[in-house]
């Protein structure tokens, strides 16, 4: 498809210049705050110089200054990371490529500005005309590329935007935007009608402002298109008068140029098909010499265009692979601070769990001391036990032997006397045993019966005494029975435990 309308932003957008002033004044005032700026090293003002510069060398046709500026924007803006900025280094990039026909660049430049546009529009950061610019950017990209389904979006989009401006003339670009959906569906009668009612409307359009008289220029456009669809109408007489129009119109803001290159083709091709062939050949020549002078990349002012685009790509390649290098740098220092963490913390785990088992270590030994300690006292007692037991059987033993012998004196008065007194005196001997017994050997019985629950209580009092290891004599005398039963009664009580042959009764005993 042909080129369309441009109506891109230009140099007195900024509110810093008057686009009546003359271009060397013009040129003169962009250069001095260019300086400034770069004297005051204000990183932001000399960005913004860049693209006014570029916009302004654009409307020159200075093609190769024009992207020489706009690329160092970029690349500055990068560098301080200004959305707004990389926003407006992008869609100057993206005008320059469209206007020299570069639709890949056009469309990757003007895609990544609108995503910081919509970021900064929901931030606040800039207002509706500014997101509405972006919007036609791409809309006018969809129109070159012939995307319906792109263009028709943007067309709704910026529709609907438009009713947020007070702009009189949004509707009339629209429906020049618009007759070009009708034109893709081959609706050709409709997309006529939208283009002689824009055409009609702009040529309404108050003569006093200096907008309205840049805005005129937008008839090249609307006259070349009405000129288009009658060829396809095939209604060659209309088509003839509308090319003429268009290519009498001076084109104010040097936007157009390309596309009356365009309408001097078509305009030649009808004029030779019917037989006009000296104005055909005339007409074309104009056509051949716009593109000549702007577009032909042998041209020494093209040259320079495509020698900046080309380095300008080059140097977007090394830095993003310098990015690269510096992510993937970045990643690796990240995993390195990863795996160190992940030591980190394995070591400290280890040493967490080495802390719990020396602590439980050293309780276990502080407990085990204890209970050795405990065990130690208990057997001193125990042996004490037993030797006041022993002593207390012979005296036992003693007093039997008096009581024997008082029975066998003559005084029967006197000895019935003695042994009243005795017998009163003395308590039993088991008795005083066991009473020490349990009070040193706590949950001694208790213990027992909960492991071997059906022993009676002369099995405990035997189990009393083979712990404290007493003979089986002495064990006789305070059980008061003979030495025979005693080997019985230790026989039964093995039979009640389940012991074998070879565990010994008093080992088990102690182990409880």
């Amino acid at each position: 498809m042909s080129l369309h309308a441009q109506q891109f932003r230009t140099y007195s957008d900024e509110r810093q210049l008057y686009s009546d002033s003359l271009d060397e004044s013009i040129y003169n005032t962009l250069q001095k705050t260019y300086q400034k700026a770069e004297a005051q090293r204000d990183s932001s003002l000399v960005i913004k110089s860049l693209v006014r510069l570029s916009a302004f060398e654009r409307g020159q046709f200075e093609y190769g200054k024009a992207f020489s500026h706009a690329g160092e924007a970029l690349f500055m803006a990068e560098e301080i990371q200004d959305s707004i900025l990389i926003a407006k280094a992008h869609e100057e990039l993206g005008v320059l490529a469209y206007l020299y026909k570069q639709d890949e660049d056009a469309g990757s430049n003007f895609m990544k500005a609108h995503r910081y546009y919509k970021g900064l529009y929901k931030q606040d950061k800039i207002d509706i005309g500014d997101l509405y610019q972006s919007h036609y950017n791409l809309m006018m990209y969809y129109q070159r590329i012939s995307n319906y389904d792109g263009l028709k979006a943007q067309i709704d989009s910026c529709r609907t935007l438009s009713t947020f401006r007070n702009e009189k003339f949004d509707k009339i670009f629209l429906a020049e935007k618009e007759a070009s959906l009708f034109e893709m569906t081959n609706e050709l009668a409709a997309a006529k009608t939208l283009l002689v009612w824009a055409a009609s409307a702009l040529e309404n359009a108050g003569q006093n402002s200096d907008k309205a008289k840049f805005i005129k220029s937008f008839l090249i456009i609307l006259y070349g298109r009405i000129g288009g669809v009658n060829i396809g109408l095939k209604r060659y007489v209309d088509a003839k008068q509308y090319f003429e129009k268009a290519v009498s119109i001076e084109d104010e803001t040097g936007e157009n140029i390309f596309y009356k290159s365009f309408v001097y083709s078509q305009y030649a091709n009808l004029l030779y098909r019917q037989g006009e062939y000296k104005k055909a050949y005339e007409s074309e020549q104009k056509a051949k010499f716009i593109s000549d002078m702007y577009l032909n990349p042998r041209k020494d002012r093209n040259r320079g265009f495509l020698t900046v685009r080309n380095r300008y790509k080059d140097e977007l390649a090394k830095k993003k692979e310098l990015l690269n290098s510096k992510n993937l740098e970045l990643a690796n220092k990240e995993k390195d601070v990863l795996r160190f963490r992940n030591l980190l913390y394995v070591f400290l785990f280890v040493v967490v769990i080495f802390g719990f088992v020396v602590i439980f270590r050293i309780r276990s030994l502080k407990h085990q001391k204890k209970e050795k300690d405990s065990m130690a006292l208990i057997d001193i007692k125990n042996k004490e036990l037993t030797g006041s037991t022993l002593r207390l059987i012979e005296k036992e033993e003693i007093i039997k032997k008096l009581i024997d012998f008082i029975k066998s004196s003559n005084s029967e008065h006197q000895a019935k006397s003695l042994l009243k007194m005795i017998e009163g005196r003395s308590e039993s001997l088991w008795d005083a045993f066991n009473t020490r017994f349990k009070e040193q050997n706590v949950g001694f019985y208790e213990r027992l019966q909960q492991k071997i629950p059906d022993l009676s209580g002369a099995d405990l009092k035997l189990c009393a005494l083979i712990k404290l290891n007493f003979s089986g004599k002495e064990m006789a005398y305070l059980l008061g029975i003979s030495l025979g039963s005693v080997h019985v009664a230790r026989h039964r009580l093995r039979k009640k435990m389940d012991l074998n042959r070879d565990v010994n009764l008093t080992n088990f005993i102690n182990s409880i």
